[in-house]
């Protein structure tokens, strides 16, 4: 997800309510995040640095060690391992806030975010089950497919068109998910259809959360701080039909063997997914799009190449080429999209300089 940060409004509501000052507590000025007092005290090169590694550490290990969980391991149970995952995420995140002051909370009504946190469940769901049933390589290039499905999304319920260089930019990336898609070593019905039905979900809850943050004012950590905990209590009563939880059943994840080995690795797997969210928060706060969406470029070759690497990948030129040109396409798309975004901040600074110089013009 990536961290939305609105300009602040003051409503009618807030103006006409009087200043209520709770108990044991004093108009002091909060005292800074531990985030910004780090990047006060002189050491932004050195954090900046820091969270990039961070992210590409955490973003590539998570795939790689929940795929040797399921596969190598015999964890077969994603379902179970999401829900754990939001746990995770969840206390540490209120560790992270209460006890080192890592962003600061925002109050938010609970039922405005209902809607993210059970398409978060969804989308995590789907993805974990899409990387348990498929290749690692074929798992990462159905995430590709989530930009065009965004595209279609919001032109058929958003009226949002996009230019058509931008769409041609895209049609390597889905070429290229039909070619590896069809010379997959693991392709299955099953498989295919959880990672379509994922993509789907991933590419509505991103709308939805970019939607989110700039109504609610909150940053996506934030929002998570919210969405993650009802994210788990709205997967708890799915998770015992979609992984085996009978207790008389041989496959029941009661007769999983749990050595401590075993559970360190799925102990580790909660830890980099709360890493995750924390270090795109920091990378992007930190860093310019160019720079956030190399590193992006980056995190994708590694996690592919993982597949040859460690779970026996077979070297087919036709799924190296459909692999190949989905990259191209992706780095393409994002060359367009940073030229635009460079063009309006451009545009913008060359009206604001317009209306200055119109102000003093007309000042006698």
């Amino acid at each position: 997800m990536s961290s939305t940060h609105a300009s602040l409004q003051v409503s009618e509501d807030s103006v006409k309510k009087p200043l209520v000052v709770e108990r044991g507590k004093d108009c002091a000025p909060s005292r800074p995040s531990l985030w910004r007092r780090l990047v006060q005290h002189g050491s932004a090169e050195y954090v900046t640095v820091g969270s990039m590694c961070l992210n590409f550490f955490s973003s590539t290990c998570i795939v790689v060690a929940n795929k040797y969980a399921m596969d190598s391991l015999g964890f077969r149970y994603g379902s179970t391992l999401t829900l754990f995952h939001f746990i995770c995420t969840s206390a540490l995140l209120y560790v992270s806030s209460r006890c080192f002051g890592l962003f600061e909370r925002k109050p938010c009504e609970l039922y405005k975010v209902a809607k993210l946190a059970a398409g978060a469940a969804g989308f995590v769901v789907l993805t974990n089950l899409s990387l348990q049933y498929n290749s690692v390589g074929f798992y990462q290039v159905m995430k590709v497919m989530t930009t065009p499905t965004i595209v279609v999304i919001e032109a058929l319920f958003y009226q949002k068109q996009l230019e058509n260089r931008l769409k041609l930019a895209l049609t390597p990336v889905c070429l290229g998910v039909v070619l590896t898609t069809a010379t997959d070593f693991r392709l299955n019905l099953h498989g295919t259809l959880i990672a379509s039905a994922g993509v789907i979900v991933t590419s509505l809850y991103q709308i939805w959360s970019g939607t989110m943050q700039k109504t609610l004012q909150l940053d996506a950590l934030q929002l998570q701080y919210y969405t993650s905990p009802m994210s788990a209590l709205f997967l708890l009563p799915f998770v015992p039909l979609m992984d085996n939880w009978r207790p008389g059943s041989p496959d029941s994840i009661f007769a999983y063997a749990f050595t401590p080995y075993r559970l360190g690795v799925i102990l580790m797997t909660g830890v980099l997914a709360f890493l995750v969210n924390i270090s795109i928060f920091m990378v992007i706060g930190r860093t310019s799009p160019v720079t956030y969406n190399v590193l992006g470029h980056a995190k994708t070759a590694v996690i592919i190449s993982s597949d040859f690497l460690f779970f026996g990948r077979p070297r087919d030129l036709r799924n190296f080429a459909g692999v190949l040109l989905t990259m191209i396409g992706v780095v393409w798309y994002t060359h367009l999209k940073l030229e635009d975004q460079r063009s309006d901040a451009k545009s913008k600074v060359n009206d604001s300089s317009g209306s200055i110089c119109k102000a003093s013009t007309a000042s006698p």
